[in-house]
């Protein structure tokens, strides 16, 4: 047994959806609803990019969670505000930054994203994917500490 289930993948681009909100509807959500329909535990859909197009959507299908809410193509205040009472809402620090910035600049996203994210609960913060290869080690440690130290709420 399983206590969660992470499915789904990318179903968007940076820019919106990888096909017309309507082509979306008549193609994917069809299957994508027998899948859901199937499953009986909680889960958390992952897609990168902007899935504010097709999000009303993909919520529909019953998922209990959300990932990465890239920033860039999705705004965390934005996903809380419109769907923080219905799912929860996991990640949006940024990959880019875990890989290019300075342990300094992670450690203030880390809190922008706990202070946008965590009121009300309904927030587990993650990088906004995964830790890649190019994830500076000092920057995962800042990542880490930084929730340590902000994510009590």
């Amino acid at each position: 047994g399983f206590d969660f289930l992470w499915t789904f993948d990318d179903v968007a681009y940076r820019s919106g959806p990888f096909c017309r909100p309507a082509a979306f509807r008549e193609v994917l959500m069809p299957a994508m609803r027998r899948v859901a329909e199937a499953i009986t535990i909680p889960w958390i859909f992952h897609s990168d990019g902007n899935l504010m197009p097709v999000l009303d959507d993909i919520v529909s299908l019953g998922i209990n969670g959300l990932h990465p809410i890239e920033p860039g193509p999705m705004k965390l205040a934005d996903v809380k505000a419109e769907y923080g009472d219905r799912i929860c809402i996991v990640g949006n620090v940024s990959v880019d930054l875990l890989g290019r910035g300075t342990p300094e600049e992670v450690r203030e996203a880390v809190r922008d994203c706990i202070k946008v994210g965590a009121p009300s609960g309904g927030y587990m913060i993650s990088s906004a994917n995964s830790i890649p290869s190019y994830a500076l080690p000092e920057n995962v440690r800042a990542m880490a500490d930084a929730i340590a130290e902000f994510g009590a709420y």
